[in-house]
């Protein structure tokens, strides 16, 4: 009896066929390693003869003062370039040696920094003056740690008496080895707007996320007046909108940068203004007028029954304080929503998602009057938004939002 482990199977044809084509693909590979090896070595051969030939029979021209002129001038070119280019530029650069001796400077860097006369040939120190003790203190670190590049922003006080912040780099240009050769250059470049930018968009988020937190904690506040059955009346609502506004006041004034006119009181212009919006008061109440003859019409029980055209019995002391009201309402939806949204919006549609988003929100705090009237009051601010967009102040627009208010309280339609 044969021994299993001796027994040897005949391999099927697929495996055959399958060590056949890899034979025939491994043959065909090592054919062109070799082409690929003797191309390599003839490369190299033809090089080694090329340079054996250019260096012992070729013959070694001569060069011509053409070439040498050529040369300078290519030489002299590059640093006109190079000086066009330092001097063109937008942002200040200054070079100055180990012993703080200016040797260059551009005319940005005079014009950034205020500077009046040449500069160069004399220390920083006295260019700079004592009163720029961080710039100074910036240079004397630059200069001892040679080796590290060196940036921050810088607050330079000018000559005139105005401030500019910089952006600054240090770096050590030549090194020798002899600290006496050791050549320095200071880039800078101002940010001054950049930063006011900065710093008023983190105050327009803060201002806006107390806003936001009021105008949320206002809605939560009126569900849970309607869940318990009571009606939230207009005196809450106003007395509230008056808390708000003026704690929003006294915090922008206090804790922001912004001025009356970014709040949204300027008052140039403004003559224009109210005319146009006197105009749109007029056609508005006209409209008003308008739609209740016609609902007298279609709809009589839409107003009190028995109740005059126009209801002077309606009068009380809220309607002496609305024009406070009025001025306070504006400034919170235009000077404090609006404005802050324009701040913090960015992009080619900003201003109108700001306006639409500020009309929103004005809008719903008037939750506690209903679903219609918080729409009619988002349209009616909506329009008011793109008033404030060409107008930029919020005097024109209290008299529209004084007239109409009245209007619609007096008419009946709430």
């Amino acid at each position: 009896m044969e021994n299993p482990n001796e027994t040897q199977k005949a391999p099927a044809p697929e495996a055959v066929k399958a060590d056949q084509e890899t034979l025939a693909h491994s043959i065909q590979e090592d054919e062109l390693q070799d082409m690929l090896d003797e191309k390599v070595a003839d490369t190299l051969l033809n090089s080694e003869m090329e340079v054996e030939t250019s260096e012992e029979d070729a013959p070694k021209e001569a060069i011509s003062p053409e070439i040498v002129q050529q040369t300078i001038d290519a030489e002299e070119m590059q640093e006109t370039l190079d000086t066009r280019v330092l001097r063109d530029f937008d942002e200040g650069i200054i070079s100055f040696d180990h012993g703080g001796i200016i040797r260059y400077i551009n005319p940005a860097a005079s014009l950034i920094l205020g500077l009046t006369g040449n500069a160069a040939g004399k220390r920083y120190r006295d260019v700079f003056g004592r009163e720029n003790s961080a710039l100074l203190s910036f240079l004397v670190k630059s200069t001892a740690e040679k080796n590290t590049s060196h940036r921050g922003d810088i607050l330079f006080h000018r000559d005139d008496g105005g401030s500019v912040l910089l952006n600054t780099s240090c770096i050590c240009l030549q090194d020798d080895g002899d600290p006496q050769n050791r050549s320095y250059a200071v880039h800078f470049e101002d940010i001054t707007e950049i930063d006011v930018l900065r710093r008023k968009r983190r105050e327009s988020s803060a201002v806006f996320i107390g806003t936001m937190t009021a105008v949320s904690v206002w809605i939560f506040v009126v569900a849970l007046w309607q869940k318990t059955g009571q009606r939230v009346s207009q005196e809450i609502m106003t007395q509230f909108i008056h808390a708000i506004s003026l704690v929003m006041f006294f915090y922008i004034r206090h804790y922001t940068h912004f001025t009356f006119e970014e709040m949204g009181f300027k008052t140039k212009g403004i003559s224009g203004a109210v005319k146009l919006d006197c105009l749109l008061t007029a056609a508005f109440t006209a409209m008003l007028f308008g739609i209740k003859l016609i609902l007298l019409r279609v709809s009589p029980g839409f107003f009190a029954e028995g109740a005059p055209f126009w209801d002077w019995s309606r009068l009380n002391w809220s309607d002496f304080t609305y024009p406070l009201t009025v001025v306070l309402q504006e400034f919170l939806s235009r000077g404090v929503i609006h404005e802050n949204l324009r701040r913090i919006f960015v992009g080619k549609y900003s201003e109108t998602a700001a306006i639409l988003v500020s009309s929103l929100l004005f809008g719903a705090l008037h939750i506690h009057r209903g679903f219609m009237y918080m729409i009619a009051a988002t349209a009616l601010l909506s329009i008011f938004g793109v008033l404030y967009h060409k107008q930029n102040s919020i005097w024109g627009l209290c008299v529209p939002h004084f007239v109409l208010g009245e209007a619609v309280w007096f008419l009946g339609f709430v």
